[in-house]
C-alpha cells in the first residue's frame, strides 16, 4: 500500500485511474494539493478527484515549446506567464483573434530560450483571450482553453477490466512517423479501428502494419493480449457536434 504524499501531479486521464485504486483500497495518499496538466480537466473529474482525496484541484496549461504558459487560478481562470512569453490568438489563417473570440490555434513565442528560440510558434489549441480584471487579483492576461480530451478506454481480459490513459497510447502511435495524423476508436469485445493519415509518399498499408505492431506490443506490456486491431476506411476527422478532435475514441457503450 503507497504512504501518504503531500503533493500529486499528473495527467487528468492517469489520475482519474486512480480513484478506482482509493476505492478498491489498494492507494492511501493524503495529498494537500493535486495539480493536473496536458489534458483538458472536466468539472466532473475535478470534483470526484477532490472528493476522493479531500483536497484542492488545479490545473495548468503547458507546452513542450513554451514550458508552463499559463497558470490556473482559484477563479479557473488560466492567466498567462506573460514575463516568459507571448501568446497571439489566431484564426485558421494566422490573422488575429479579439478578446472574447475562440481562436483557431495560436502563435507562443518564447522569451528565455535562446538556445532554440520558437517565434510565433503555431500550436494548434483553441483559446479565449482575456485582458479584463481577474477577481483573483492576478493583473495578467487569462485565457479559456478547450484543450485535448482524448479518453480513457478499457479492454476486459480473463475476466478483469484493463484501463488505459490516452496519453499512453498516443505517445506511443506518435512514434509512427510514417503517420502524420492518426485516431484511435475502442469498441466493446477489445475491437480496435485505427483511423491514419500517412506522410506523403508512405505506404498506407505499411504504416497500418507498423502503428498496429507498436500498439499491440505497448497493450501486451500492459497485460493485454486478447484484441483486434482494424483498418478503417475513413480519415481521423472531428467530432460533428463539438468540432474537438480526439486521438483516442472510447466508442464502448459501458465503462
Amino acid at each position: 500500500m503507497i504512504s501518504s504524499l503531500q503533493c500529486w501531479g499528473g495527467y487528468p486521464s492517469n489520475l482519474e485511474l486512480l480513484i478506482d485504486e482509493v476505492n478498491e483500497g489498494r492507494l492511501n495518499i493524503s495529498p494537500v494539493l493535486i495539480m493536473t496538466g496536458g489534458e483538458y480537466l472536466s468539472d466532473d473529474l475535478r470534483k470526484r478527484l477532490a472528493e476522493t482525496f479531500n483536497c484542492y484541484v488545479q490545473t495548468s496549461y503547458s507546452c513542450t515549446e513554451g514550458g508552463t504558459v499559463a497558470c490556473e487560478c482559484t477563479n479557473q481562470h488560466f492567466h498567462i506567464n506573460d514575463d516568459w512569453l507571448i501568446v497571439e490568438p489566431v484564426d485558421k489563417d494566422g490573422n488575429p483573434v479579439a478578446d472574447g473570440v475562440l481562436s483557431d490555434k495560436i502563435y507562443l513565442t518564447n522569451l528565455y530560450n535562446y538556445t532554440q528560440p520558437f517565434i510565433r510558434y503555431e500550436v494548434t489549441d483553441r483559446v479565449i483571450m482575456h485582458h479584463e480584471d481577474c477577481g483573483c487579483g492576478n493583473p495578467s492576461p487569462w485565457i479559456e482553453l478547450e484543450g485535448r480530451t482524448d479518453d480513457v478506454t478499457s479492454f476486459i481480459e480473463d475476466g478483469k477490466i484493463i484501463k488505459i490513459p490516452p496519453l499512453a497510447v498516443y505517445a506511443t502511435l506518435k512514434e509512427i512517423h510514417s503517420l502524420r495524423r492518426f485516431q484511435v476508436l475502442v469498441y466493446n469485445q477489445n475491437k480496435v479501428e485505427l483511423r491514419i493519415e500517412t506522410k506523403d509518399g508512405e505506404d498506407r498499408t505499411k504504416a497500418f502494419e507498423e502503428a498496429k505492431t507498436a500498439l499491440k506490443d505497448y497493450l501486451a506490456v500492459q497485460g493485454i493480449h486478447s484484441l483486434s486491431i482494424t483498418l478503417a476506411d475513413s480519415l481521423p476527422q472531428q467530432d460533428e457536434n463539438s468540432g474537438k478532435f480526439k486521438h483516442i475514441v472510447n466508442m464502448q457503450n459501458t465503462k
